[in-house]
C-alpha cells in the first residue's frame, strides 16, 4: 500500500518534469519508507538522471513496504502538468494503477496503469573526479544559452580558482569565465581538467536548476560529468558522457 498527499504539488511536478527531459519512456520508480526515487538512462545511453524525493515534502505519506513500480513517464508527466498551485495532490497505488487526484474547487482523478518491467532502477556508476565546483545555476544556464549561439558542444576547463566554459564553431567563439563571487561559489581542483559535452543534453539538464540555489559540478579530462541540484528534500543528479574528438 502506498498513499500520500501534497499541498504544494509543484515540489513534485518540477523535478519529475526535469527528469522527463531525458527519460520519456517506461521507468522504474522505487517507493520506500524514506521517499520516492528513480534512476534511468536516456534512450541513446548518453546521459543518466537520478532523482530522490524525500517523504518530508508530503503532508502525509504511508507505505506498508518498499516496492518498485513501472510507469510510462510520458503519461505520468502529462498528468502532473494538470496540477495547479492552489490544489491538493493525492497520489496512491490502487489495483495495479497509479491514481493521482487534484482537489480544489472540485475533484479531478487520473489513473495510470502500472507496468511490468524486466529490470529495476539502473545502478549508479562509480566515478572518480578531479574537479568539484559549486556554481550559481543562473550563471551556468546563461553560459549554456550563450554557447548555443555558435556551437553544439561546450568545453569545460578547470584550473586553480576558476572554471572556463568555451564554445567554438564556424560562427565564432564564446567564453564564460567563472571565479569566486563571479558565478563560482567554490572550486576544488586536484588536477587541471578539460572536457567537452553536448549542449543538447546540457540544455535539458539545466532545467533541474529550479530545484536548488546551487549547482554542484564534477568532471575531469575526457570523462563523464556529474551535475547535481539539491535542496533539503529533493536531490537531482545528471551524469553525461563526454564528447571525444577523433582526429
Amino acid at each position: 500500500m502506498f498513499e500520500a498527499k501534497l499541498s504544494n504539488p509543484m515540489i513534485l511536478v518540477e523535478p519529475m518534469r526535469a527528469a522527463y527531459e531525458l527519460v520519456k519512456d517506461d521507468v522504474a520508480i522505487e517507493i520506500t519508507r524514506d521517499g520516492i526515487s528513480l534512476r534511468a538512462m536516456d534512450p541513446a545511453n548518453v546521459a543518466m538522471v537520478s532523482l530522490k524525493i524525500s517523504k518530508s515534502i508530503f503532508d502525509s505519506y504511508e507505505v506498508d513496504e518498499g516496492q518498485i513500480v513501472g510507469i510510462n513517464m510520458e503519461r505520468f508527466v502529462q498528468v502532473l502538468k494538470r496540477a495547479r498551485r492552489n490544489s491538493i495532490m493525492g497520489i496512491k497505488i490502487d489495483e495495479g494503477k497509479l491514481v493521482v487526484t487534484y482537489m480544489a474547487t472540485g475533484v479531478r482523478r487520473f489513473s495510470i496503469p502500472l507496468l511490468s518491467l524486466e529490470s529495476g532502477p539502473r545502478p549508479e556508476p562509480n566515478l572518480n573526479f578531479t574537479v568539484r565546483a559549486k556554481i550559481d545555476p543562473g550563471a551556468l544556464k546563461e553560459a549554456i544559452e550563450d554557447a548555443s549561439i555558435v556551437s553544439d558542444s561546450l568545453i569545460f576547463e578547470a584550473r586553480e580558482g576558476e572554471i572556463r566554459l568555451i564554445a567554438q564553431g564556424d560562427l565564432g567563439e564564446v567564453e564564460t569565465i567563472m571565479r569566486k563571487e563571479e558565478g563560482l561559489m567554490e572550486v576544488e581542483v586536484q588536477d587541471e581538467a578539460r572536457a567537452k559535452y553536448s549542449l543538447e543534453y546540457l540544455k535539458k539538464m539545466i532545467k533541474g536548476s529550479k530545484i536548488g540555489k546551487e549547482a554542484v559540478l564534477n568532471f575531469k579530462t575526457d570523462y563523464p560529468m556529474k551535475l547535481e541540484f539539491v535542496n533539503e528534500s529533493v536531490s537531482m543528479a545528471f551524469i553525461l558522457a563526454p564528447r571525444i574528438d577523433v582526429e
